[in-house]
């Protein structure tokens, strides 16, 4: 009779006894970051949800109902926002300033890149000096801003005189066909370093033999450019795009303190929008209502993020 294996003194776990206990250290450990939960849900969580309440309410502090009661009017105030003039201005100026600025900021972020990536004496200063404008706080580089756009003293404005660009000095700050594109100039030069770190981040990334390959081939640089890098770039350059877009939406700080929404409205965001509307006409009802507009749209830009990064890693 042949022998047999010897039988084992003891079985493996079990799947269900394995993944019971799992659960068992995930309980322990949420139980210790609970409070930290408790907090994130009452800082960000209850604003949305009182600004999402009060977006169906009566909410006008300056023409009080008897009482002070704040009735349910269910979707009146997301009609007025829709319906009104300055709500469809800041929308058109909110998408313009996204898609300039968005488009800028990419395009500069990967010409520094692609010069970075190039090996030179003084290289690792530079890179170290690009990072400047991302680092200085938006009001500091405003007020730098709001000097040098000065009508009268401006260091612009005297530029473009000596070179004769202009006859005459330009209120830029001031002029509704200018405002917005200096605030866009101030977004770009400030915003382009992150694209600039991400995108350099990525070129680095590539394998080196790809343009030894290409070169051998007889590809020239653009050629290498177009085939390699763009490609290789892509899962990179969607998350940048994406990222981008979703803090340009919600930009405030930059546009208001150069022009506080004006000339005309001519620079006035949808968050302005939403500022003017609750704190200078104090309709909060019809401020709750556009600020959960412009959180929807935060919101899909932000799922495509999401789902762009997933993807990147999966790939």
């Amino acid at each position: 009779m042949k022998p047999t294996a010897a039988e084992p003194r003891y079985s493996q776990p079990s799947l269900l006894k394995r993944e019971l206990k799992k659960l068992k250290d995930n309980r322990i450990a949420y139980l210790f970051i609970a409070p930290l939960i408790l907090s994130v849900a009452l800082v960000l969580l209850y604003p949305i949800f009182k600004a999402a309440l009060m977006s169906f309410q009566y909410w006008i502090v300056n023409k009080p109902i008897a009482g002070g009661a704040h009735p349910f009017q269910g979707l009146d105030n997301y009609k007025r926002v829709l319906e009104s003039d300055n709500f469809l201005n800041s929308l058109g100026v909110t998408f313009l300033y996204i898609f300039v600025t968005v488009v800028l900021r990419y395009a500069l972020g990967l010409a520094a890149a692609v010069l970075l990536n190039i090996k030179f004496k003084g290289r690792a200063f530079v890179r170290a000096l690009i990072i400047i404008p991302w680092a200085v706080p938006e009001v500091v580089a405003c007020l730098v801003f709001i000097l040098m756009y000065d009508y009268r003293y401006g260091v612009i404005n005297d530029v473009l005189l000596k070179m004769n660009m202009i006859s005459n000095p330009v209120a830029f700050l001031g002029d509704s066909n200018t405002a917005l594109g200096a605030a866009m100039f101030v977004n770009v030069w400030k915003g382009f370093p992150f694209a600039a770190i991400m995108l350099l981040a990525g070129l680095q990334s590539i394998p080196k033999d790809l343009y030894e390959a290409a070169t051998v081939d007889g590809a020239s640089l653009f050629q290498q450019f177009r085939k390699i890098t763009v490609p290789m770039l892509k899962p990179v350059s969607v998350v940048v795009f994406l990222l981008l877009v979703v803090w340009t939406i919600k930009d405030f700080g930059i546009v208001y303190v150069l022009t506080g929404g004006g000339p005309s409205r001519a620079t006035e965001l949808l968050s302005i929008f939403i500022y003017k509307t609750g704190f200078k006409t104090f309709d909060f009802g019809m401020a709750a209502a556009g600020g959960m507009i412009l959180l929807f749209i935060s919101v899909i830009f932000t799922v495509l993020y999401m789902r762009a990064t997933k993807a990147g890693e999966n790939g």
